[in-house]
């Protein structure tokens, strides 16, 4: 490495310390759900299986966008979830399971990882480009889970941080990354990290009190693996690199770049507005399933007062004196042609009505927003959500 670069990295770190967080920046969210995603995942196992996707969402909600982007691999997890919760909660186990610090025996694992849940996306979401996991992703659940052994990999932070310190040793592209190459990396920046008497100190300003934190408990990163990829994400996303001398772009090649980044925003906004309203869609969807519970006694427009038999996010279906009906529940609350009798239900159909009138386009805008970002990942600069 190129230790008089690392050394500007950290010099320029340590001056923006407090902006990097404060708001809004709040880059100490990393250590939040490092501290958060573990006590989640092991009550999300805990769970029976009828339980386990409603278990593993809120797993998902605490990850922020640290693992979910446009292409949502995690929440892809928790849809496969909904349809073979055995499936997946042993496809996340033999991931986690312990691989005695060998990282060849990790690069089978993720490797099985990508092979096993790119077959139920291709069963339940065939062509679909969303819930594909990817280096990054694989990286992320691991990292969450236990950040002292493992790194976290963001393709374009990671590669622009390693050309400014001339790491020079390439450890591939695509699903299947060297691991081995990555990792001696992030060991090589770890040790510079521990041996920087001014950058310990600053780090110890995040749990000591000096640095005020809004939110819940710090990861104690005795490894520092955290802080390594904290300082890989921000000489990106904060332009920690600049002044530093190393190979850029070209004139030309910056003016590409720009214009590129600038699409790629457009497009990021896009998709930002299309995953909020499936956000509020699935959320609307939860309430409601639980509201029309089987046995409930639910009212129709045309056939009066009956009882549910089966309910799901799609149909309900409900029994009536002339006969048995089944009924889109989304368009049946949204036109209220169906309702039950619930303190809530028309606080939350009144809530809930105009995206539940889109359910079938919010899923279509998505999958089109997300298309249209795909080709522009690498100039997404990611923030908290």
């Amino acid at each position: 490495m190129n230790t008089r670069n690392l050394q500007e990295i950290f010099d320029r770190y340590i001056d923006r310390f407090e902006f990097l967080n404060e708001e809004p920046q709040i880059e100490y969210y990393k250590w939040q759900i490092c501290e958060q995603y573990p006590k989640l995942l092991k009550e999300a196992f805990a769970t029976e299986d009828d339980a386990f996707a409603k278990a593993l969402y809120e797993v998902k909600k605490c990850t922020c966008n640290i693992i979910d982007s446009y292409t949502q691999p995690f929440n892809g997890l928790v849809e496969f979830a909904k349809r073979e919760p055995g499936s997946v909660r042993k496809l996340l186990l033999d991931l986690y399971a312990d691989d005695g610090g060998d990282l060849k025996v990790q690069m089978e694992k993720i490797a099985d990882f990508f092979v096993r849940s790119n077959e139920l996306l291709d069963k339940y979401f065939p062509g679909s480009f969303l819930y594909k996991p990817n280096s990054h992703s694989v990286s992320a659940l691991l990292f969450l889970n236990d950040p002292d052994r493992h790194y976290m990999y963001k393709a374009t932070q990671s590669r622009r941080f390693a050309d400014c310190v001339e790491f020079y040793d390439d450890w591939g592209t695509g699903d299947n990354i060297r691991l081995d190459i990555y990792y001696r990396m992030c060991d090589e920046l770890v040790a510079a990290i521990k041996d920087c008497p001014a950058l310990m100190e600053t780090d110890r300003s995040r749990f000591d009190g000096r640095l005020k934190l809004a939110g819940g408990g710090l990861h104690p990163d005795l490894q520092k693996h955290i802080l390594a990829f904290d300082l890989i994400y921000c000489c990106t996303a904060y332009d920690l690199f600049d002044g530093i001398t190393y190979t850029k772009k070209n004139i030309k090649e910056k003016q590409l770049y720009l214009a590129e980044k600038k699409k790629a925003e457009l497009l990021w906004q896009s998709f930002e507005k299309a995953s909020r309203d499936a956000e509020v869609l699935r959320e609307a969807l939860q309430y409601f399933v639980e509201i029309f519970a089987p046995g409930v006694k639910v009212r129709h427009k045309k056939y009066g007062e009956g009882r549910v038999d089966s309910v799901s996010e799609s149909y309900v279906e409900a029994s009536f004196p002339e006969k048995q009906v089944q009924i889109s529940l989304p368009v049946g609350i949204a036109n209220r042609i169906i309702s039950v009798e619930h303190t809530d239900f028309e606080k939350l159909a009144d809530k809930y009505r105009e995206v539940l009138k889109r359910y079938d386009t919010i899923p279509k805008a998505l999958e089109y927003a997300s298309r249209a970002l795909e080709p522009y990942e690498e100039y997404l600069d990611e923030k908290p959500m």
